[in-house]
């Protein structure tokens, strides 16, 4: 995950936004307690999201307290934990270290290969408290290489890839409306796939690294961003039915801003500037 999910701030009540950031906050402090002080540095907003999506769908118990840490030495900040803030810690070490590693396969970069380096040990963690979701994520990173050296340029099948692999790594915590859940990781995982190859496009273009877009998109641009844009209002008019059809608990407004209203002006601004350039 790469931090595309991330609610619209101005949109969101005060509370609401002291909520979010009670959980991204307890996500951090989830981080440093398993993984130490580093590993804080790889957080993302989505993890949050999770974290958040999660505990919105059933009566989860939930600590509410404060916590002083490096960034805030002279006022502590309100924290919620629970058993989703805690799995979504460990979990952004796994994504975080995946993308990495497809950094490293991509473009062999000493940045990428340093940061391999610096969070193996924390990767090794992982993946001895949680074989199974690793494995389900190690088979997903085997298969996008080999679709990556093959030269796909199937970016719904690569998007799909993405979206199962959330719904095989976060089984073990669905307890509820599990069917409803599983259909809106998978389509999520695909915008989020999309969203960021389409982002990337330019820079990947001069680059010449891996993009399952670039080949279309060097051959006509305005098909392509056609098609793509198509592809994506699919996605989030999908993701505003599942929305529309869950029964959250708690944190409503916050789940609406992310899911109804970020995503839909996130993928409006990337797709304006290609326009742009049209």
């Amino acid at each position: 995950m790469i931090g595309y999910l991330k609610p619209k701030v101005d949109d969101l009540r005060v509370y609401e936004y002291k909520q979010y950031r009670s959980f991204y906050c307890g996500v951090c402090v989830e981080l440093k307690k398993q993984q130490g002080e580093l590993p804080r540095l790889l957080l993302s907003n989505d993890m949050a999201f999770f974290a958040i999506l999660l505990s919105s769908l059933a009566d989860t118990q939930t600590t509410e307290t404060t916590h002083r840490c490096s960034l805030h030495v002279y006022q502590k900040k309100p924290i919620r934990l629970n058993n989703y803030t805690r799995f979504m810690a460990d979990m952004n070490i796994l994504f975080a270290y995946g993308k990495i590693q497809d950094n490293l396969h991509d473009e062999g970069s000493m940045k990428a290969r340093t940061s391999s380096l610096i969070y193996h040990k924390n990767y090794k963690r992982i993946c001895m408290e949680y074989p199974s979701e690793t494995q389900c994520f190690e088979q997903y990173m085997n298969t996008l290489h080999e679709m990556e050296s093959a030269n796909c340029t199937d970016y719904i099948a690569l998007g799909k890839l993405f979206g199962q692999t959330l719904c095989d790594v976060f089984k073990q915590v669905l307890t509820v409306q599990e069917d409803l859940i599983n259909k809106l990781l998978f389509a999520i995982g695909q915008w989020v796939y999309c969203i960021d190859a389409l982002d990337d496009l330019d820079e990947d273009s001069k680059k010449n690294a891996f993009n399952p877009m670039l080949c279309a998109y060097q051959q006509d641009k305005i098909t392509l961003i056609a098609e793509v844009e198509q592809y994506l209002n699919s996605l989030l008019l999908e993701i505003v039915y599942l929305y529309t059809e869950l029964d959250i608990v708690d944190y409503k407004g916050i789940i609406f801003n992310l899911l109804c209203i970020s995503i839909r002006e996130k993928t409006d601004a990337i797709l304006k500037k290609y326009r742009v350039d049209l």
